[in-house]
Order: structure tokens, then sequence, then C-alpha cells
């Protein structure tokens, strides 16, 4: 009576992490369900119960989802990752993805305050230029690298005194170049 060769029995499927999806590929029929057995095939890793239909993608390399992706943007644990289009190594925060790997033109540091010029980042030489090139938000500084010595000229007449200095990028007031 039953017998799973019945014209009418209902395939089951071998549920081995017994996370309540079955694998297509251990189809038996009977007209009881067998231990160990569901009547749904879709799962697509019958070896970890993590990998179900519906499960929660994480960044691990597997399809946990069952949807045929693995690593999706859209993974619990993917990080944000920001756009270096001056490929300095530091990433714009006004550009930026979430995925479980950087992808390419993306790094993980958002610090850079200039992502169209290599030059300007984070730690960069500060120069002469208009431009904040280490990222501080000064620019111009008196100690930027090519920054100019600048003598005291008290009388306004054109030459400071060599005992009274500053360094500037451009000539402060009551200062000049020659001593």
């Amino acid at each position: 009576v039953d017998e799973g060769t019945a014209i009418d029995a209902p395939t089951w499927y071998a549920d081995a992490d017994a996370d309540g999806y079955g694998a297509l590929a251990t189809a038996v029929n009977a007209c009881q369900v067998p231990a160990n057995h569901v009547a749904d095939a879709t799962d697509c890793d019958d070896a970890a119960a993590s990998a179900r239909p519906g499960g929660t993608e994480t960044c691990n390399g597997a399809d946990d989802d069952c949807d045929g992706s693995t690593d999706e943007a859209g993974a619990v644990d993917a990080a944000t990752w920001y756009r270096d289009a001056d490929t300095d190594g530091y990433g714009s925060v006004l550009t930026s993805t979430t995925a479980c790997a950087a992808p390419t033109g993306y790094v993980a540091d958002a610090t850079d305050c200039n992502d169209g010029l290599a030059t300007a980042r984070p730690g960069g030489v500060e120069t002469c230029n208009g431009v904040d090139d280490d990222c501080d938000g000064s620019t111009d500084e008196s100690s930027a690298a090519d920054a100019t010595v600048w003598y005291r000229d008290a009388d306004a007449d054109g030459f400071g005194a060599a005992l009274t200095t500053t360094r500037a990028c451009a000539a402060p007031t009551g200062y000049a170049a020659l001593s």
C-alpha cells in the first residue's frame, strides 16, 4: 500500500543541512515524507544551512541567498568604497559604493580633499600654489616646502632686516624680500 512508485506519490528532496530546503538532485518519490526530506527543491547548497532561498548574503564567496550570484553589493557585511579618480590612494567621500571587494578605481580611505589632483592628499607636501596639498584645510601655509624667507622692513624702504625673518608664500605686510 502507498508504495513510492505509486502514480500519485509526491516528490521529496533530501535536506541534508536541515534548513527546510532540499536539493533537486536528491529527489525521491514516496507517499509519506521520508526522514530528512522536504517538498521544496530550491536549496543551492544543501551542505550549508546558511545558504538557502531568502538567506542573508554575506561576503564569503558563497551564494547565501540562492539567487545565482555571490557576494553582491547588498551583502550585510559589504564595505563602503570611495572613488579615487586621481589614483593617489585616497578617495572622495562624495562618490561611494558598497561591495565585498574594492571595485576598480575605488579605495577604503575617503580623506582626499581634491580627488582631481594626485599631489593633493593627506600627508602630501604643501607648496605655494593656492591648493591644499596636504588636506589639512589650509593653503599655502608658512611651512610650505617652497615658502620664501621674508625680512622685516620696519621703515618700508623695500629692504628688510636680516635678523627678523618669517616664512610665507606671499610677502606679509611689513616684510620685504631683500635684506
